[in-house]
């Protein structure tokens, strides 16, 4: 899978390392990792020797050995009774296996067609070898209102693939909504709809369901008020889980009823949530997208901290890049869109034409050069192409092209490059911030997809910890292990520690670093060495192995 060769640099940054770990006796540290580090005479399945061990709490690392006995971590310590198997780790770095909080791995599942047959028999596929090719050992799903619905469903369907990583599933309220009420979404909710979609919410809930997500720039999210989102909030916090928002507005554009930027607004919508259902919120994918207007990081970091210092449980999630990535449709205004594209009334010539007015006036902020295609079912000669050289291809204006892809069966889904690369950098620090991709379970060769459903957990420890240092190296751990683990109530994950699931992956960390590109992305990292999942080796010298052992996680 990787690339282990090369010269040792970054200097500075190994030095860091070494020196942290050094500066702790291992006698005197191993309370750090909470697991008491004694010897032990119990036989093991494997042990992993030597390593610089990061327990994932922020704690300083301490080089020891972690024993595993089938699925858990048995001893974190000194061991030297024999084991069935030993993994050298010497000058490694061992971690808790990386939990994913945004992703879209069902929705492969979903929106694949007759595709999803070939689950079955594609390694990269059934393994979700995108993701423990990053060292990602557990993946939440049903994000931002999309997704199963049915719980039941969905884990039956990994099961039955015996799926790579372990999966925590939301219950999405956009698909449910839409379930409950059919095609003709009602705006406000009759008391009688109000309790059949809160007795639809709370049998999710009953199956495990971490928690609810909404997607208020999707149809039908967007109709949504805010009323019906803190009333179903409330039984999410009953259920003690957690509620997370794909927000209405993710720009800096100004908002015509506040006067502040979209996404401001968007923000103190979610407080409100947070408050009146007392319940834990995680802002999906924190970002400031176009227009950008030139603020800076603070302005959505502000708010969620003064909430936050009111007592409030606000978290979010972001992906290191400064490109996101959905169907093409969430461009146009609310009236056109629907829950998979625009609403039948507009898959008509005029309809196109009014389609291709609004989304000319897009292009101000978002030029057409500046959205890439990457899933074009009905045509894929357009996939890995820029609208602009598509429209070329057709001989067709970019608007033209535009209207007839979002009316088509099947609206595609593009990269869009509206975001500054600053405020990503800016966002990143705070110790609120998760780590997500946003990606999807990507078949090997299949589509072109974002460079984050291959990359994002490599390419932060990589060029954002280690090469320019905009994040603290344990932060930047805990950020994707334990602080997920905590925020989605993930029991015995996100650490190693005695007792917990043997979710561990082993990094070079001197060599990790992402390679996927948005023309080129489907290349794994390098540096990601051993990942086991459940105590099952998954990755071993940075080869897939084969063997999957995820589990269908339950709250």
């Amino acid at each position: 899978m990787t690339d282990r060769a090369g010269k040792i640099s970054r200097r500075t940054f190994l030095k860091a390392s070494v020196k942290s770990s050094a500066a702790v006796a291992v006698s005197a540290a191993f309370p750090a990792l909470g697991s008491g580090c004694s010897e032990t005479e119990s036989t093991y399945d494997i042990v992993i020797k030597n390593g610089t061990v990061y327990d994932g709490t922020g704690a300083p690392p301490v080089t020891c050995d972690v024993g595993i006995r089938g699925e858990k971590i048995l001893a974190v310590g000194t061991i030297t009774e024999p084991a069935g198997r030993i993994i050298d780790a010497k000058g490694l770095a061992v971690m808790p296996g990386f939990i994913d909080v945004h992703t879209h791995c069902d929705l492969t599942f979903i929106r694949s067609g007759w595709k999803r047959y070939l689950a079955g028999f594609m390694p990269s596929w059934r393994g979700n070898y995108n993701y423990l090719g990053q060292g990602v050992t557990t993946v939440v799903t049903g994000n931002c209102g999309w997704g199963f619905s049915d719980i039941e469903q969905w884990y039956g369907i990994t099961r039955a693939v015996a799926f790579g990583t372990n999966i925590a599933h939301l219950a999405p309220h956009g698909v449910i909504r839409e379930e409950l009420f059919g095609a003709d979404q009602p705006r406000q909710l009759t008391r009688a709809q109000m309790d059949r979609f809160a007795a639809r919410l709370e049998e999710e809930m009953d199956k495990g369901a971490i928690g609810m997500s909404t997607g208020l720039e999707y149809a039908p999210g967007l109709l949504a008020p805010t009323e019906e989102l803190i009333e179903l909030a409330k039984i999410v916090s009953r259920y003690g889980r957690v509620y997370a928002t794909h927000m209405r507005n993710e720009s800096g554009a100004l908002d015509r009823t506040t006067g502040l930027p979209g996404v401001v607004t968007a923000i103190n919508e979610a407080v409100t949530v947070a408050r009146e259902a007392e319940v834990a919120v995680e802002i999906s994918h924190l970002k400031i997208d176009a227009p950008v207007n030139g603020f800076r990081a603070e302005l959505v970091l502000d708010p969620i901290e003064q909430a936050r210092d009111q007592g409030l449980r606000i978290t979010a999630d972001q992906y290191p890049y400064a490109a996101g990535s959905t169907i093409l449709s969430v461009l146009l205004p609310d009236r056109f869109r629907s829950s998979g594209g625009v609403k039948s009334e507009f898959r008509t010539s005029g309809g196109q034409s009014g389609i291709q007015k609004e989304i000319e006036t897009v292009f101000q902020n978002l030029p057409p050069d500046k959205i890439l295609i990457t899933m074009c079912p009905e045509n894929e000669n357009f996939e890995g192409k820029t609208l602009m050289e598509a429209a070329q291809l057709e001989n067709k204006s970019p608007g033209e092209t535009y209207a007839a892809l979002v009316t088509g069966e099947v609206c595609p889904v593009g990269v869009f490059f509206g975001q500054d690369m600053n405020v990503v950098k800016g966002i990143m620090p705070r110790n609120f911030i998760l780590t997500g991709s946003d990606g999807w379970t990507v078949p090997k060769g299949m589509t072109c997809p974002h460079p984050r459903t291959y990359g994002t957990f490599a390419r932060k420890l990589g060029r954002f910890c280690r090469d320019e240092h905009q994040v603290d190296l344990l932060a930047c751990i805990r950020s994707m292990t334990d602080l997920p683990a905590q925020t989605f109530h993930l029991q015995g994950r996100g650490r190693i520690k005695e007792g917990y699931f043997a979710d561990i992956c082993v990094i070079d960390l001197s060599h990790v670093q992402d390679r996927a590109t948005y023309l080129s992305p489907h290349q794994y990292p390098s540096g990601v060495v051993h990942v086991l999942v459940n105590g099952t080796p998954s990755v071993s010298h940075g080869e897939f192995t084969g063997d999957r052992n995820g589990k269908n996680i339950r709250a």
